[in-house]
């Protein structure tokens, strides 16, 4: 829902809200002045803890349609490459444009390095907790590890 959406639903409930109460008052406020005390559907006594328990209800409901959602600000990738070793950000710049996943043979075909260089990289990759690798039938998979997938992708 976009925050307009949001902010407009959470005014509504709020205005319901309000206009509940002042009409329930008012309706309990004409039977008190005519005399008739106890002439409306809901006891005078229950009537108080109905409204409050309804009110703190719409507001967390309120709370929640305009509170802004938490959520991890975007990584700049460019400057995460950066605390690299050059040929390290030039292969996490492979594996970050494959989503996070891609072969070794893919690896050395678009960076252009030898096949002993990239696996060298890998592998300090790998030890750092950067990466994982996983041997499918004969090609070897490069993945972005679990903690550095929550963070970039």
């Amino acid at each position: 829902m976009n925050p307009q959406k949001k902010f407009l639903t959470g005014m509504l409930v709020l205005t319901i809200f309000i206009l509940a109460v002042a009409l329930s008052s008012l309706y309990v406020q004409m039977q008190v002045s005519s005399g008739n005390a106890c002439g409306c559907a809901i006891p005078l006594y229950l009537f108080v803890p109905l409204i409050g328990s309804m009110g703190l209800f719409i507001g967390v409901l309120a709370y929640y349609l305009l509170s802004p959602k938490f959520e991890k600000p975007p990584v700049d990738k460019k400057q995460l490459l950066a605390f690299f070793e050059r040929n390290e950000s030039i292969v996490m710049k492979v594996i970050l444009e494959n989503k996070g996943e891609v072969s070794q043979a893919e690896i050395v075909r678009q960076t252009g390095l030898p096949k002993v260089k990239v696996f060298r990289i890998l592998h300090s990759l790998k030890n750092k907790g950067i990466i994982t690798k996983e041997r499918q039938k004969k090609i070897n998979m490069v993945k972005l590890s679990e903690g550095m997938k929550k963070l970039l992708l």
